[in-house]
C-alpha cells in the first residue's frame, strides 16, 4: 500500500491533484492504484477519500504515528485544492522564525445576527457604483451595537466588560462566516510571554495578525462573505475584548484583512478594480481592517524564504481597500 500518499488525505487537506502531491515531496505514481482499489473518488484531477478509503487512512496514519483524521467529501474541490495550495505557497514564502504560524481550514466563524442579503448589503449602479451596508442598521444588531465604542488602552479590562450584553448577543441566532482558510500570526511572541490572556479570547487573537482568505466567486458572493466577515469582527472588537483587538498589549497595531484569492493574476486585478470602485464605504463600518485580493500565480511567483507575512501578501497581493 502507499501508506505515505493516502496520509495525505487529512481533514484539512482532504483533496489533492497528482501536480500538487508531487510538489509536497510525494510520488504520486500510486493514486491510480489507490483509485482502482476504491480508496479514492475522483472529478477530474481532484482527487479525495472514499468511505474505504478512510478506513485505509486511519490504519496508515496510526502506522506512521500522524494520527490526523481522514479528509471528508470536499463540498468544494476546487475551493478546498486551492485552500492547500495557498497554504503550502505561504509555508515556502513565509519562515516567521521569531514568531509563531497557526492555520485554520475552513473554520466555522459566527457572523451575528443572521441576516438576509437584503439586510446586509445593497448596490446601486451600475456606473457608477453606490454601496450601502445596511446590516448596521438591522434592529437585532443596532439593539446591542449602538453607541458602543472601542476604549482606550487606559481604559482596557482584563475581563470581558459587558457580560450581559455579550450573553444577550450570543443568544442571536448566528450564520457561518466560514473562510477557506485562515491565517493568524504572533511576530516576536517572547515579548507577549507575560500576557495571561483575556477570558473573552477564545480564538486567543490578542496579540496577532489575522488574514482570512475566500476563495468566494462573484462580486455578490464576496460582498456576502464581507458582511459576514465584519460582523464577526464587531462581536470580538466590542464585547469579547474590547481594546485589544486592534492594538495589542505593546500598543502595536493588529490588522484584520479579508483576502479575496483567485487562480490567476488577471483576476485578481480585475476583483480589484470592481471592490475599488464600492468606494470606502466597502469597510467604513468596520474599520480598521482591509480588503484585499490575492492570486495563486502571484504566489506562486514570490520568492521563498521571506522571514515575516509582510515581505509576502503585500507585495503577492493588492488592496482593494485599506485602512480608513
Amino acid at each position: 500500500m502507499h501508506d505515505s500518499l493516502i496520509a495525505r488525505f487529512t481533514r484539512n487537506h482532504p483533496c489533492w491533484t497528482a501536480a500538487l502531491l508531487e510538489r509536497a515531496g510525494e510520488d504520486p505514481a500510486g493514486l491510480d492504484a489507490l483509485e482502482e482499489d476504491g480508496l479514492l473518488a475522483r472529478q477530474d484531477d481532484a482527487l479525495w477519500l472514499t468511505d474505504r478509503g478512510r478506513v485505509e487512512f486511519a490504519r496508515a496514519s496510526a502506522e506512521l504515528y500522524l494520527f490526523e483524521q481522514p479528509g471528508d467529501v470536499p463540498t468544494d474541490p476546487i475551493r478546498s485544492l486551492m485552500a492547500t495550495e495557498l497554504w503550502m505557497e505561504l509555508e515556502r514564502c513565509n519562515l516567521q522564525h521569531r514568531g509563531l504560524k497557526r492555520y485554520l481550514f475552513r473554520p466555522t466563524l459566527p457572523a451575528r445576527p443572521a441576516l438576509g442579503r437584503g439586510e446586509v448589503w445593497r448596490l446601486d449602479g451600475p456606473e457608477p457604483p453606490s454601496f450601502h451596508w445596511l446590516y448596521p442598521e438591522a434592529p437585532t444588531f443596532k439593539k446591542i451595537m449602538a453607541n458602543r465604542r472601542t476604549p482606550t488602552t487606559s481604559e482596557r479590562q482584563a475581563q470581558v466588560p459587558d457580560p450581559e450584553a455579550l450573553n444577550e448577543w450570543l443568544a442571536l441566532p448566528p450564520e457561518p462566516f466560514i473562510p477557506d482558510l485562515m491565517y493568524i500570526t504572533n511576530y516576536d511572541f517572547e515579548h507577549y510571554l507575560d500576557f495571561k490572556g483575556h477570558p473573552g479570547d477564545e480564538m486567543k487573537l490578542i496579540n496577532t495578525d489575522r488574514f482570512a482568505f475566500s476563495m468566494a466567486r462573484g462580486l455578490e458572493q464576496q460582498l456576502d462573505e464581507l458582511g459576514r466577515f465584519q460582523r464577526w469582527i464587531f462581536e470580538q472588537r466590542l464585547l469579547r475584548f474590547p481594546g485589544y483587538f486592534d492594538l495589542d498589549t505593546q500598543e502595536q497595531s493588529s490588522v484584520t484583512w479579508l483576502i479575496f484569492v483567485t487562480e490567476a493574476q488577471a483576476e485578481a486585478l480585475a476583483l480589484q478594480e470592481s471592490l475599488k470602485a464600492l468606494g470606502p464605504a466597502l469597510i467604513e463600518p468596520a474599520n480598521p481592517m482591509e480588503v484585499w485580493t490575492l492570486s495563486l500565480e502571484a504566489m506562486r511567483a514570490c520568492p521563498s524564504r521571506r522571514e515575516v507575512i509582510w515581505d509576502v501578501l503585500p507585495h503577492a497581493g493588492q488592496a482593494a481597500r485599506l485602512t480608513l
